[in-house]
């Protein structure tokens, strides 16, 4: 269910840094999302922190937007 609302964010991103490569708004979203402190442990996958159930945690539209900035 997390898939069309990241897509909306994905589209309010580029509406902020048109010029923003995919990987750019990749690493906005990654680099500022909340980590949760229950469920799987995180862990550095692929030069990524990210769990199992939790994916790389809860987006902040807001420091991703300031990120790109």
């Amino acid at each position: 269910m997390a898939a069309p609302h990241v897509a909306g964010i994905v589209a309010q991103l580029f509406q902020a840094d048109p010029t923003a490569t995919p990987a750019e708004i990749e690493t906005a979203l990654t680099g500022t999302a909340h980590r949760f402190a229950d469920g799987a442990a995180y862990a550095s996958v692929g030069g990524r922190t990210t769990s199992f159930d939790k994916g790389a945690g809860l987006v902040d539209v807001v420091a991703a937007v300031a990120a790109l900035r």
